[in-house]
């Protein structure tokens, strides 16, 4: 026989086998033709055009080594340097100590890094919010305390417009921390980025559900160009109220617009904002089609290209609790389907952040991926009330607030404004209150979660107000991990399988 032959005997050998047991490591019995990953497959036609050497199954399973753990926290709203202070609280040192020993840290990156001194951009924080910024060497500094990777997708990326964006780009490049979620290009937005660690290459993909208007980035489209900035899943959103509440609507209808007039409607629009009936006031949201095609491609090219893939969202749309600054706000329904079909179409674990409060925990079992784990909302993990670089609008906009709470506005640093702004907004235990999320996986999928109770630091002095320390207060880590498991709940998910151990929870599939 010749060597041609003999090596086609082979390769049809080992195609029928494939055939038969390509999937039997993810606890399926389907075929490779039958293999469906998500809603980014573009489906296999004819398997013939495959090396069964190299099937296309086997790149969308994570491949990293058993005991890998990747570690995630919410929000680093942080503006100075801040790893000194290890030495005079130990509980940060403890902090810093566990996100030094992931295989990989993760967080999303809620401001903006450049020097005041040489910066030539701008501020464009137009809606009110405050204009997040950060010193240069705040890189540098995320990186010794274990950072590896971060997510830029979110509302304050271009709080100081593109000159901000792409000096913030420059300084974690320096820093040797990768970065995605922004970028010059749609394409370069949308696109995965890579951090070499050496358990495996680990990437991520990152996006917000929640941004100002013209910060999105735009493909180029005929003989218009494009426009740089983040990687956007748009939504619309619907109000969901409860029958008593439509006649009023309809009435006031009526009255401004002619509308309505003598009939009650189960649905309709007021002030720009559709409503429905139904039996609580919550909130739906629907997501881009064309969004979610780049976004489960992207992904898709993720896991082929890695041995890991993180994926990230910043959402503050919320279901419940969205109307009440005094409670925790519930995850947008919609992430459900997102971030299950996210790992289906290879991801790994699912992160949200934005809503500034702890949120469900999921142990998704993917049909072809087996268990990953969805973060509904990890919270703030650096929450720096040091902003020192607020806008003149920011001040005009709140002159109100300001006279309500000084007697001589005109003197008022831009601490005094925030002190107000605060106590209106986050003068809650829980805006102060996260976990670290270690997540460790063996034999292709989840093997555990362990939670590590944090607090911020609420009511310190403000220098080192928002610095993350282990929680070693009992009571406390009952009360973090209690606000998980009822949002859980409340969420509609299963029950978590979680046991304490002290200040640390953990949960198994």
């Amino acid at each position: 026989m010749s060597r041609a032959l003999l090596t086609r005997g082979i390769r049809g050998l080992l195609a029928g086998l494939l055939a038969t047991t390509e999937l039997g490591f993810a606890g399926s019995a389907a075929s490779a033709e039958e293999a469906h990953f998500g809603p980014g497959d573009p489906g296999i036609k004819d398997q013939r055009k495959f090396d069964p050497l190299r099937p296309i199954a086997r790149e969308m399973q994570m491949s990293v080594p058993d005991g890998f753990v990747v570690a995630s926290v919410g929000d680093l709203i942080i503006s100075r340097p801040l790893a000194q202070y290890a030495e005079r609280l130990p509980a940060f040192k403890a902090v810093i100590d566990r996100l030094q020993r992931a295989d990989v840290t993760f967080g999303n990156l809620e401001t903006t890094i450049f020097d005041p001194r040489t910066f030539k951009g701008a501020p464009y924080a137009w809606d009110g919010d405050w204009t997040n910024a950060a010193l240069p060497p705040v890189a540098r500094d995320l990186k010794t305390m274990g950072f590896a990777i971060v997510s830029r997708a979110n509302n304050h990326v271009m709080d100081w417009g593109l000159e901000g964006m792409r000096e913030t780009a420059h300084w974690l490049d320096d820093a040797g921390i990768v970065h995605a979620g922004a970028g010059d290009a749609h394409g370069l937005a949308r696109a995965p980025q890579y951090f070499e660690s050496k358990a495996g290459r680990v990437a991520l993909v990152s996006l917000a559900s929640t941004f100002r208007p013209t910060s999105e980035s735009l493909p180029a489209s005929g003989a218009t160009p494009g426009r740089p900035g983040l990687s956007a899943l748009h939504v619309t959103s619907i109000v969901n109220v409860p029958p008593t509440a439509l006649e009023p609507l309809a009435r006031l209808q009526c009255a401004l617009y002619g509308k309505s007039c003598g009939e009650t409607p189960t649905e309709g629009r007021l002030f720009g904002t559709s409503y429905r009936q139904g039996e609580r006031l919550s909130y739906d949201h629907t997501m881009n089609p064309e969004d979610l095609a780049e976004i489960h491609r992207s992904i898709r090219a993720a896991q082929q290209n890695a041995d890991f893939v993180i994926v990230s969202i910043h959402s503050h749309e919320c279901s419940t609790g969205c109307d009440d600054e005094q409670a925790s706000r519930g995850p947008a329904v919609f992430l459900k389907q997102l971030a299950r079909d996210a790992i289906d179409s290879g991801a790994d674990i699912f992160v949200t952040t934005g809503n500034h409060n702890l949120g469900p925990i999921e142990i998704y079992k993917s049909p072809m991926r087996g268990n990953r784990p969805i973060f509904y909302g990890l919270g703030n993990f650096f929450w720096s009330d040091v902003q020192e670089l607020l806008p003149h609008d920011l001040f005009q906009g709140n002159r109100a607030l300001l006279a309500e709470a000084w007697q001589d506005p005109a003197k008022t640093t831009e601490y005094d404004l925030t002190a107000p702004l605060n106590q209106g907004y986050f003068a809650h235990a829980f805006t102060f209150q996260s976990v670290i999320a270690e997540c460790r996986f063996a034999g292709n999928e989840l093997a555990q979660i362990e939670l590590h109770a944090i607090e911020e630091g609420y009511g310190s002095t403000l220098p080192e107000s928002g610095i993350p320390r282990v929680v070693t207060d009992e009571a406390v880590a009952t009360e973090i991990f209690q606000q998980i498991t009822d949002q859980t709940a409340q969420f509609g998910l299963p029950k978590l399988n979680l046991s304490r151990a002290k200040t640390t929870a953990i949960i198994r599939p």
